[in-house]
């Protein structure tokens, strides 16, 4: 059964209907879902939902929860605090009003994935059971049989008994190749690399591995899932260059917690093999893994890795970090469905906290581990020191270990309420610590106090915790309040900016930081003056760029708008249908930059646009002379170029050719770039397997396709075999040769 057929046929309906957004919406959630980009899911979901029942549509509605459901609990791994959503959509999927609804069976999953998150092992009995009597009601032509699966060999895996789920995926593969539908197979893998890893069948776990990434899913989120299993096979078998090159950096996973664990045993194996450090920074991102995975409600896989991470503070001589980890632990194993092995795992960290601490003590004067250890011990001998408990909590907070901050700040604060700088301390703690009601609570208590130093702090902590939750009127109330004061003039536009800025409100960023910098001239260059530049380039204000890029010692000579040359650089640019892709772009400017790439080709084309970049790089990697290319995320357009572009698809003719052809297009006023590598392979009619070739050619907005069309068919009318370029042959109005080349992309299957 296809459950997605009546999505596709309700597109054009709600789009006869007026319904363009709604429609548009139904299309974008699940793409931003599986692509990891969930503050975007979040801002989609709810409009979504509004609109959905807004309509009279229980189909559509269903559809919109269980997505959004998606990003929360599969990707997000939320388990207590997502299960009561996670029960209301299996009642309301099941109910009258929905009655017949095909993604019924995926609310099944949801709730039982939520189960899993909460407490794998505890609940594994559960989903196990009601994924056998949802598989009962199914078969291999539905879709959500290989999810159904996949939860079921899950569910064994975590009751401990990998085999007996490697041995049921086996028996699924076979259902979906009698069914006719064995390109489903590559579904299953994922599971069946982490059976095969944890049998310590690593040889098989990277066969399935290399499958998965050539042949399954190419999403976001399964493409980093997969780099990450290659990481963690490389890693058992010694190959730690080859591990660390597979493995994301931290800043790509930390926004999908699912990522969280399997992330943790690489690095864990990194270490052993002796091909990552055992540092401070690798401490603070595990307790940054583990303080997530708490908010979520999640309860085992925060366990599993504060093991892990209490070991490796351990292995770096930080006790201190470790009998913080332990608490956690017992924190977490009280709350815990079945205890499992969690008893086994509390001893082996106590034991090891116990040998750590009767160790011989090593000298690390600029260690912030030991400098918390050194706080630790001087609160048992001065206890209610303020200085002491204010240096303790920094210490903390230096570490990840924000609630364990809050708490310690809590109760000095509420023993000594007159401590400004403890409050200040705590507000940090909060937002850090991501506890919103504690934050609040903190906001209104010193609002309510008759001081005005306390009324004037309580006024900066609602407004900061107001536009973390992107509630900026209320946000900029308190702030245009604060902007009356002398000495919070500045700060409060600077803070009033940065609301703008979130919003793309350039035209307020650009006047709030003007007035900045009239009331005082002699303000440090910082970021403001990066968000002044931004706001100035899309206003087209060029006198006030330069003016901020000579306050960060940048010289920009001449007047009017800059279009220069300068380094090479990547920009992540957003497509309509909320893809994001990485395109490679020549810097003209302190923020701006023109595409090189072709982008892709079933999106407006983005070739040769210039853009304006938010200044503060994504990440960077190393060029062929090891010169840094800085990637930068896109704010918004500047000038659009127009180009269109199409694919040529077929057998490679030799790199001669190619550059004949890569002439021809340019002599046309275009571009065309090789989009296949070495591993592309098509098969002829007769059967023969030949090197394949699959590119893209774009040209300007008032370019001849005719005349493209006509001189590429020239070019390879000698060629021995076909290449094939239908969308550009119907642009241009051939449809002969268009027909032509789509009966040669089928005979060919291109």
């Amino acid at each position: 059964m296809d459950i997605w057929q009546w999505v596709h046929d309700i597109d054009p309906e709600l789009r006869r209907g007026g319904q363009q957004q709604l429609a548009d919406l139904i299309r974008r959630l699940p793409a931003a879902t599986v692509d990891d980009h969930h503050e975007r899911v979040d801002a989609l979901a709810p409009e979504a939902l509004a609109l959905a029942r807004a309509a009279g549509l229980p189909w559509v509605e269903v559809f919109v929860r269980h997505w959004h459901l998606q990003s929360r609990v599969l990707h997000r791994s939320q388990g207590d605090m997502a299960l009561g959503e996670a029960v209301a959509l299996v009642d309301f999927a099941h109910s009258e009003a929905a009655r017949g609804c095909p993604q019924a069976v995926c609310t099944v999953q949801d709730l039982a994935a939520c189960y899993s998150q909460v407490d794998g092992p505890g609940w594994a009995p559960e989903r196990a059971s009601v994924a056998r009597e949802t598989l009962a009601r199914i078969d291999p032509s539905w879709p959500c049989f290989t999810c159904i699966s996949c939860e079921l060999a899950g569910a064994l895996r975590e009751q401990g008994d990998p085999r007996a789920s490697l041995e049921f995926l086996d028996v699924q593969l076979k259902q979906l190749v009698g069914a006719g539908q064995g390109r489903e197979r590559t579904s299953l893998l994922p599971e069946r690399i982490a059976c095969l890893i944890e049998l310590g069948r690593i040889d098989d776990a990277l066969a399935a591995c290399q499958d998965a990434v050539a042949n399954g899913r190419r999403d976001e989120s399964q493409r980093r899932a997969r780099q990450i299993d290659l990481a963690r096979i490389y890693a058992r078998l010694g190959r730690g260059d080859d591990a660390r090159r597979h493995l994301p950096v931290p800043e790509d996973i930390l926004p999908t917690p699912s990522h969280y664990e399997p992330y943790t045993d690489a690095l864990v194996h990194l270490v052993r093999i002796g091909a990552r450090s055992n540092d401070v920074e690798l401490g603070r991102l595990l307790q940054r893994f583990i303080a997530r995975l708490q908010r979520n409600g999640s309860h085992r896989l925060p366990f599993v890795i504060a093991a892990a991470a209490a070991e490796l503070a351990v292995g770096r001589g930080s006790p201190a970090v470790a009998a913080l980890h332990l608490a956690t632990m017992e924190r977490l194993a009280a709350r815990l469905r079945r205890p499992g092995d969690a008893p086994e795992r509390l001893a082996r960290v106590r034991l090891s906290l116990e040998t750590a601490l009767a160790a011989p003590r090593q000298q690390r004067p600029d260690d912030p581990e030991e400098r918390l250890r050194e706080c630790i011990e001087a609160s048992v001998v001065r206890p209610g020191d303020a200085e002491l408990v204010r240096r303790h909590a920094v210490a903390l907070l230096g570490l990840d270990f924000a609630r364990e901050a809050a708490d310690l700040l809590e109760r000095h604060v509420d023993a000594h309420p007159d401590d400004d700088d403890a409050v200040t301390l705590l507000e940090i703690a909060y937002r850090d610590a991501d506890d919103d009601d504690r934050h609040r609570a903190l906001g209104e208590r010193l609002l309510a106090s008759a001081d005005p130093v306390k009324q004037r702090h309580g006024r900066w902590v609602a407004a900061r915790r107001l536009a973390r939750a992107r509630d900026w009127d209320a946000s900029n109330r308190h702030l245009e309040h604060l902007a009356g004061e002398p000495g919070d003039a500045v700060p409060a536009r600077l803070a009033r900016a940065s609301n703008a800025r979130a919003q793309a409100d350039w035209p307020a960023v650009l006047r709030l930081l003007d007035e900045a910098l009239q009331l005082q001239p002699d303000l440090d260059p910082g970021p403001h003056d990066w968000d002044r530049i931004v706001a100035a380039t899309f206003l087209g204000a060029w006198d006030r760029v330069r003016h901020s890029a000579a306050r960060l010692d940048m010289a920009l000579p001449g007047d009017g708008p800059i279009d220069e040359r300068w380094e090479l650089c990547r920009i992540r640019v957003e497509h309509p249908s909320g893809k994001m892709q990485e395109l490679y772009a020549t810097r003209t400017g302190p923020v701006t930059a023109r595409l090189l790439q072709i982008s892709r080709i079933d999106q407006p084309q983005r070739l040769f646009d210039q853009v304006v970049f938010d200044p503060r790089p994504l990440g960077s990697h190393q060029d062929d002379e090891d010169r840094p290319v800085y990637l930068y995320a896109e704010l918004g357009p500047l000038q659009r170029a127009g180009y269109r572009a199409f694919s040529v698809d077929g057998v490679h003719p030799g790199e001669g050719p190619i550059a004949v052809l890569r002439r021809v297009v340019q002599s046309l006023r275009g571009s065309f770039q090789v989009q296949s590598g070495d591993r592309y392979r098509v098969t002829s009619p007769a059967g023969d397997e030949k090197p394949g070739l699959y590119a893209f050619v774009a040209f300007a907005p008032d370019a001849d396709l005719r005349a493209a069309s006509d001189a590429l068919a020239t070019s390879v009318a000698d060629f021995a075999d076909p290449l094939v370029w239908p969308e550009l042959a119907e642009a241009a109005g051939d449809q002969p040769r268009a027909e032509q080349h789509r009966e040669l992309a089928r005979a060919w299957a291109l």
